[in-house]
């Protein structure tokens, strides 16, 4: 499952779902007994072999990858700390990204995420990951909200 947003303020955020690119597909092999059978993740030979889901998982549904979030930013001026909210869901971590790059202090709640510099980093102008999430709860209607 991939979802994203767009949220236009003072700069462009997205949200993306990580960990849900996999290259592991099946592969043709000579050491199955029948044609038109491939090799799945699980070792067996079918002509509808298992494959890893987007979470890497052999056969899994794509389920367990849901609760990671990549936060993107795209920016033509550096960022110096920011702030927001979620309106779905409980944050059970934020960190990484050019955040923890740039030495920004993080702190989050369930709802609220918080970042700035003590000695005044900056997150320089560009484009990126701006942070990870880590969330649990009901997707369907998830975005970023209150941003500062």
């Amino acid at each position: 499952m991939k979802n994203s947003f767009i949220i236009l303020f003072s700069f462009l955020i997205s949200i993306y779902s990580i960990g849900c690119d996999s290259s592991n597909s099946p592969t043709n092999s000579s050491d199955c007994p029948f044609l038109n059978q491939s090799r799945g993740c699980d070792g067996n030979c079918s002509k509808n072999p298992l494959i890893d889901d987007a979470c890497g998982i052999c056969g899994g549904d794509g389920s367990s990858c849901e609760d990671l979030w990549n936060v993107f930013y795209d920016v033509d001026v550096p960022i110096a700390g920011f702030q927001f909210g979620v309106n779905e869901g409980n944050i059970i971590n934020a960190s990484g990204g050019a955040t923890t790059e740039a030495g920004l202090s993080v702190s989050n709640s369930s709802s609220t995420v918080l970042a700035f510099s003590f000695t005044g980093s900056t997150i320089p102008s560009g484009t990126g990951i701006l942070i990870r999430l880590e969330i649990e709860g009901d997707f369907n209607s998830f975005c970023i909200k209150d941003l500062v």
